[in-house]
């Protein structure tokens, strides 16, 4: 079965948030989905285009000072095998397509999951990013196969996917600096580090972000240099 992280994005006044989130997890107890884990609480993210979007529609809406809104998050790990997904997916937002909303959201994600181990602690989704030359994309896979083998892994993409856009800068911009600081002092393999391939990786975990990090490796040697970071949120 293919399992999916669905991510619940939505503005919301912080005095607000609690009743937010019992009327998402009221939506969520019903839905048509097999439901694996739920965010314990919103949590905020950072995205100027659905905040600004999601103030938008607040103000057409004419809710109350949308400009003070901020933007949240509240992710579900689910399955949909038992209904139609294009139905079921309409669970995860605050009412019926019909419905006037109360909470403008949008909905985003990572699908084709697969899970593994159980739930024993608080889940932090973790990116892992691999910055090297387009020929060591199978190293970098490599290295991500050995890290999910010896982490507690809820759920995982079993495959890195190659990075895209300059949105993705702030994860990939320390390895850059990394791997020039590497050519510099004559250890790295002397490629223009900007113009290297990234790769991401991600996993649902309920183990802690320092005991991951101790299992992250890299390879740099006169084969192939390939840089690694991570970064945890909430799930």
């Amino acid at each position: 079965m293919a399992y999916e992280i669905i991510s619940t994005h939505f503005v919301a006044h912080e005095e607000d948030l609690n009743d937010a989130y019992e009327l998402y997890r009221a939506r969520v107890s019903a839905s048509r989905a097999e439901v694996v884990a739920i965010s314990p609480q919103p949590h905020p993210i950072e995205n100027d285009f659905f905040l600004w979007d999601l103030r938008c529609e607040a103000a057409y809406a004419n809710m109350p000072a949308p400009e003070g809104m901020q933007l949240y998050e509240l992710n579900a790990l689910v399955d949909f095998v038992i209904a139609d997904r294009d139905e079921a997916v309409e669970d995860f937002f605050f009412e019926s397509p019909a419905d006037p909303t109360r909470y403008p959201s949008t909905l985003d994600g990572i699908s084709e999951l697969q899970v593994r181990d159980g739930i024993e602690g608080e889940l932090s989704l973790i990116t892992v990013v691999y910055l090297g030359t387009e020929a060591n994309e199978a190293v970098a896979q490599q290295l991500f196969d050995d890290l999910l083998a010896n982490v507690n892994a809820v759920a995982f993409h079993p495959a890195i996917s190659e990075m895209e856009g300059t949105e993705q800068t702030k994860l990939v911009g320390p390895l850059w600096v990394r791997d020039a600081t590497l050519n510099i002092i004559g250890k790295g393999d002397g490629i223009f580090s900007p113009g290297k391939t990234a790769w991401a990786g991600w996993f649902l975990t309920s183990e802690a972000r320092e005991s991951v990090e101790a299992k992250l490796t890299e390879r740099i040697d006169e084969h192939a240099v390939v840089l690694a970071r991570l970064e945890a949120e909430p799930f």
